[in-house]
């Protein structure tokens, strides 16, 4: 069953007009006198862990490519476009090999990788051999860096902290409790989220961390209900919240902490690698766990103009999956990629990394306004959606309870569709 969605407040209206394809007339001379074809490249995950968002990207990709040729025709420029499209596998040495491939057939510009951990395989390779990235998922802060060959469209994880602390304090918590996968990514996101809580007036405990590689997870699960007891003792008034950050092995982990009373009554939240989680939903115990805790967690928003329902729409006919806003990022990062190539007249690197930043600024496409600040990454018009579980007869689904909001020129707002009980 696809997730239910919650109705939000309407974008203004001036946001919903102007989208890409208004844009589209400013470059027709461009498009008009580039003769030659133009080819990219993607990176996706076709197979392994992250194959759904792999497919779901894909059509898009296809989409887009479908969208350009129909745009190339009506302007009678007689160019070409194509997409080459490789499998990573969700693998990052099996992205870089799959990029040096690309290399090798002259592509200068890919779509992609879809991950932090693809991003930082590819990164080095991509900047010496003048390939330009177009990311629509990778979203660490750590990569963000100056004057290299990687633009990303997703949000920040310092956005994604942003968000996730404000659902938690306005829900009434007052010690935020992290429970986290040591890696990069989990260590950065953790440490954003513990300061940004205490600037909101709450405390963020020193919660458990758990190498990456760990399968048994009952002793990290006693450390953090020792923990939690101890808070209590010394604070009885103190209202913790569990943020757990990490990927599927939190099924293991609801199952463990299912079985300690302490746990099992705390409110439990988590990042973007568990929202919309099928390992959570397809096992009952998890699946009991995380609606007894009323477990929600944030992801990139769904655009609210007409146009990203009409994408989502043409994305789910093609897969029968409920996309992913990575994936509709990856419909907008090809249309950027080929707006700046056109501009530019040029698959030149130095050129292409003069023209995306101009582009962007002025672009809006399915999930906004595309605009990038100094280290190449989104920098406005940004999302999140809150997931939770929910159960209907004998099938459980997601259903969207909360959205944190930033528009251009407006307050960020939190509106919460579905209040914690």
């Amino acid at each position: 069953m696809h997730p239910t969605r919650l109705s939000r407040p309407a974008r203004p209206a001036r946001i919903a007009a102007v989208v890409l394809a208004a844009l589209l007339s400013v470059f027709t001379t461009h498009a008009a006198a580039q003769k030659g074809g133009v080819t990219f490249g993607a990176l996706v995950p076709l197979t392994g862990p992250m194959a759904d968002k792999g497919r779901t990207a894909e059509a898009a990709l296809k989409l887009a490519e479908t969208d350009i040729l129909g745009y190339l025709a009506a302007s009678g420029s007689g160019g070409s476009f194509s997409i080459l499209i490789e499998d990573t596998g969700s693998d990052p040495q099996k992205a870089l090999a799959k990029l040096k491939k690309l290399a090798d057939k002259g592509v200068r510009l890919v779509i992609g990788p879809a991950s932090d951990a693809e991003t930082a395989a590819v990164e080095d390779f991509a900047a010496g051999a003048g390939i330009v990235l177009l990311s629509p998922g990778s979203a660490a802060q750590y990569l963000a860096k100056k004057d290299d060959t990687l633009f990303r469209l997703s949000p920040s994880n310092t956005y994604q902290a942003e968000a996730l602390t404000a659902l938690i304090k306005q829900e009434g918590n007052t010690v935020m409790v992290p429970l986290w996968r040591g890696d990069t990514v989990g260590d950065e996101l953790v440490v954003h989220a513990k300061a940004r809580f205490r600037q909101l007036g709450g405390e963020a405990a020193a919660g458990v961390r758990y190498d990456p590689d760990r399968t048994d997870f009952a002793g990290i699960v006693d450390e953090l209900d020792k923990e939690l007891a101890q808070i209590l003792a010394e604070k009885p008034s103190a209202k913790p919240a569990v943020v757990f950050v990490g990927g599927n092995e939190v099924v293991p982990i609801f199952k463990d902490a299912a079985k300690r009373r302490g746990l099992a009554g705390l409110p439990w939240y988590g990042g973007d690698a568990t929202a919309l989680n099928d390992a959570i939903a397809k096992d009952p115990e998890s699946a009991a766990f995380a609606m007894r805790t009323r477990f929600a967690s944030p992801r990139y928003g769904e655009g609210g103009a007409n146009v990203y329902t009409q994408i989502e729409r043409r994305i789910a006919k093609e897969t029968d999956l409920f996309p992913d806003t990575q994936s509709a990022a990856a419909y907008d990062a090809v249309w950027l990629g080929f707006l700046a190539a056109d501009s530019a007249q040029s698959m030149d690197a130095g050129a292409l990394k003069r023209f995306i930043p101009l582009l962007a600024e002025r672009t809006y496409g399915v999930t906004g306004w595309l605009a990038l600040n100094e280290y190449g990454d989104r920098r406005e018009d940004w999302d999140f959606d809150f997931w939770a579980l929910r159960q209907e007869g004998d099938t459980f689904f997601w259903e969207k309870i909360a959205r944190y909001q930033f528009e251009p020129g407006m307050p960020k707002e939190l509106y919460i569709g579905s209040p914690r009980k």
